[in-house]
């Protein structure tokens, strides 16, 4: 099966669905079939990391549902489109996000070949759906086959364009991300209680509730420490937010290269995200689940879908840096309740291994060709 996967996240490095786009073409790949992955150009960025990509139009970023999202946008893409297609001679065109501006929402339109859609977005409202529900109603309509990453994701887009959805979580590379990972060089030694926040330091990631907590779990446990991974905008003022005599207490990596990703994972004693809203599904909990590692996460929807509370970690009233502050401290004076939480996150991630969610992905491949 020859399989095109269309994208405007900036693929391969930023982002839950960029990181679903390059997992699920590389399952797909080891199982025979040629997948071609169409994306935006991104300025200084050239590594496919050895898929079969095809760049086209120029990124342009804005904010939107409180994040930095990309938008490819271009005045050729019927011509861009067609011409591939017409060289590729995709079987199907498997589309992220296909209702959205610019490139998903006209390959939806130009593309002739079947089409499955997945859609990952989780908000109370969308000001871009609510505006052009009816104008972009026909190239709904084009989609063969409807995914949502989650029971949130489906009620969101339901809201607009009642159908039927297969509910398919995102997956995770249970191998890559494990507890048998080496932790980074510089914390193999390391004897504080570590708190890692892995992501874009967009504002609905709500980075800053952890900032205001350090200093409430600082009065309880003085060895403890947070490794932030990632970056953004945002950082600086973040850094600047927090008190001197704790800012040695905070590492600083910014975006790492994919390879040391789960390192960092092996290196925290546990993962938090004190995200506000906005998140369909949350792989991040999923890579420290699959890390062995327990979670403090915001009660909101997408995550309280993933986190089993009081099993594989906690979740905390959002915006309350009192609770995660709390929830935190309670993980890191039991080590035994902690050695608990890691093996049954470890197992449950296990369910979302790769290969069982590709697997339903494929199968919506064959009944869109049947």
């Amino acid at each position: 099966m020859k399989i095109a996967i269309i994208t405007q996240s900036y693929y391969p490095v930023k982002g839950g669905v960029a990181e679903h786009v390059h997992a699920l073409s590389g399952e797909l790949e080891k199982r025979g079939h040629e997948v071609v992955i169409i994306t935006g150009n991104f300025t200084g960025f050239d590594d496919n990391f050895g898929r079969n990509v095809i760049r086209i139009g120029r990124d342009l970023t804005i904010l939107a549902n409180g994040a930095f999202c990309n938008v490819t946008i271009s005045l050729q893409f019927k011509k861009l489109l067609e011409k591939i297609e017409k060289k590729e001679k995709f079987d199907v065109v498997h589309i992220h996000q296909p209702i959205d501006p610019v490139l998903p929402l006209l390959a939806t339109k130009y593309l002739k070949a079947p089409k499955v859609g997945t859609f990952h977005t989780y908000q109370k409202k969308n000001f871009w759906l609510e505006m052009l529900k009816e104008p972009a109603e026909p190239y709904f309509k084009r989609l063969k086959a409807l995914i949502a990453v989650s029971s949130s994701a489906r009620q969101f887009i339901s809201q607009y364009y009642k159908a039927d959805y297969h509910i398919i979580p995102n997956g995770i590379d249970t191998k890559r991300f494990s507890p048998e990972v080496k932790p980074m060089e510089q914390y193999k030694n390391d004897k504080d209680f570590k708190i890692l926040f892995l992501g874009r330091m967009d504002p609905r990631k709500g980075f800053k509730y952890l900032l205001r907590a350090f200093p409430l779990i600082y009065q309880k446990i003085t060895n403890v420490k947070i490794i932030v991974v990632g970056g953004g905008i945002m950082k600086h003022w973040y850094k600047m937010a927090l008190p001197s005599e704790l800012s040695p207490r905070v590492d600083y990596h910014g975006f790492v290269p994919n390879d040391q990703v789960p390192r960092f994972y092996a290196a925290c004693d546990l993962y938090c995200s004190p995200a506000t809203r906005g998140e369909s599904f949350g792989i991040v909990l999923l890579e420290a689940m699959a890390s062995g590692k327990p979670v403090v996460a915001s009660n909101i929807h997408g995550y309280n879908s993933i986190v089993k509370d009081g099993q594989t970690g906690f979740l905390v009233e959002k915006k309350n840096p009192l609770a995660l502050a709390e929830s935190i401290i309670k993980l890191a004076k039991n080590k035994e309740m902690r050695n608990n939480m890691e093996k049954f996150a470890r197992e449950e991630a296990l369910k979302y291994d790769w290969k069982k969610v590709t697997d339903r992905i494929e199968r919506v491949y064959k009944e869109v060709l049947s």
